[in-house]
């Protein structure tokens, strides 16, 4: 899973200062050099889903996929060319794609979610648009129709909420993003002291930003499937309040007031989406407050 900002934030983030030489890749990213990985927990349903689209892509298949098994309950089972499964042993989605992308042969990583499709062409797409980045980040709109789907798509949960001003995103969202493995080995990877599904992936692009440029590829695009449920809404929002926290303690006291919860409207204007933009902030707010005592 993966972490977003809801509330539009003008200026968008403070720029931080470049760790020192920055990189600029000179690997085009081809399928051969990409490495898919995806971590899993308890979701067969969307492995399975996942399966079929890794063997039907036949020669157009990337370089390797790395499903990382984060302690599921029920057992991580699949078959396919070029797939391996290694174990994350339950410490978190952070711990788990680090231990994919380390564990990876290709010169560029793709992450990607395991409720997640690929649309045709991912990930050689990501090619599309590069210029030397060291990320990328690609689309990722609802894969339902449902209300709550609707919802998530026109409010653009799951696209980067902070861009520069010349067109490129300031962090990733980890459901559909490339990685250069030579910056991942520069700013270490995941930070794993964020142990749940929220807010790593945002820290991590923070700190890529600093080594490198990052690129917006539209046409590298999947489909993400969120749960119908009101409950998983106010639950994810929860654990997005906490993320936000976690991110305002993390980062640099320049960006911390970014991460805070802010009421905001929603950007389709139907009577449903205006509860459930309401609904959102006070899940963000209950979060952000549940995540500062915790940390007390």
């Amino acid at each position: 899973m993966t972490f977003v900002l809801f509330a539009r934030r003008p200026g968008g983030l403070p720029v931080a200062p470049s760790a020192g030489l920055r990189l600029a890749p000179e690997e085009t990213p081809t399928l051969k050099t990409i490495s898919v990985v995806v971590p899993v927990r308890d979701n067969p349903q969307g492995l399975a889903r996942l399966m079929d689209w890794w063997n039907a892509l036949g020669s157009e298949q990337p370089l390797e996929l790395i499903v990382v098994n984060d302690a599921s309950r029920t057992p991580v089972e699949a078959q396919g060319d070029g797939l391996r499964i290694i174990q994350g042993g339950g410490h978190g989605p952070a711990y788990a794609r680090n231990k994919g992308w380390r564990a990876a042969q290709g010169r560029w990583v793709a992450f990607l979610d395991s409720d997640c499709l690929p649309d045709a062409g991912w990930p050689a797409s990501f090619a599309t648009d590069w210029n030397g980045e060291v990320a990328i980040q690609g689309a990722v709109r609802a894969m339902g129709q449902d209300w709550l789907s609707r919802y998530y798509q026109s409010q653009g949960v799951l696209r980067p909420m902070a861009w520069s001003e010349d067109g490129r995103p300031q962090y990733l969202i980890s459901a559909n993003a490339l990685v250069h493995r030579g910056a991942l080995e520069r700013v270490g990877g995941f930070r794993e002291s964020f142990p749940l599904a929220v807010g790593e992936d945002v820290d991590l692009g923070m700190r890529l930003s600093r080594t490198g440029m990052l690129g917006w590829c539209a046409q590298a695009a999947v489909a993400h499937d969120f749960e119908p449920s009101l409950l998983a809404f106010v639950r994810r929002f929860l654990r997005y309040g906490q993320g936000n926290r976690m991110l305002a303690t993390a980062q640099s006291e320049a960006t911390r007031d970014f991460f805070r919860p802010r009421p905001f409207m929603p950007l389709s204007y139907k009577p449903g989406n205006f509860l459930l933009a309401g609904l959102a902030f006070v899940a963000l707010s209950a979060g952000w407050i549940l995540e500062s005592r915790r940390s007390l």
